[in-house]
């Protein structure tokens, strides 16, 4: 799988995508367990993990790092997305986490902020599928960047 066609702006989406790069190895993704917190410490606050459910499909927030949380004012932590009325089936953040789900690669997103910070334009998120099985993607792990205007 290439992932040189990913247009990475920051240092942390770049770390973030050398590390799961890293972690993978030969596999096409890594599993949760093989992602290490304390081997990533710059990238914590910025990291969501979602669980992906099957029969019926959902998504569920596993983590929500702090710089996130403060910057939307709430914590969905536990929350499906069907449980979210900005996020249930059709939604550009329902649809993003199909196309991970089915491309078992690293997506790039632009979703548009909705939130309280005034001075928050948009965020722009890479997004990286790990697998336990190496086949099924089962959770997404998210580097979350806020853009100023």
């Amino acid at each position: 799988m290439s992932t040189g066609d990913l247009k990475l702006e920051s240092n942390l989406q770049q770390r973030a995508l050398a590390y799961w790069q890293e972690k993978r190895g030969a596999r096409p993704m890594p599993s949760r367990k093989d992602i290490e917190p304390t081997e990533i410490p710059d990238l914590l606050a910025n990291v969501v993990l979602v669980d992906v459910t099957q029969d019926p499909l959902d998504f569920r927030y596993r983590l929500i790092g702090t710089a996130i949380v403060e910057r939307i004012a709430f914590d969905y932590t536990g929350k499906h997305f069907t449980e979210l009325a900005h996020q249930q089936p059709g939604s550009q953040v329902w649809e993003t986490a199909l196309r991970i789900c089915r491309e078992r690669a690293p997506v790039i997103s632009d979703i548009p902020y909705v939130g309280p910070d005034e001075w928050v334009r948009g965020y722009r998120d890479l997004y990286l599928p790990l697998s336990d099985d190496g086949e099924t993607v089962n959770m997404i792990m998210g580097i979350v960047e806020f853009q100023a205007p």
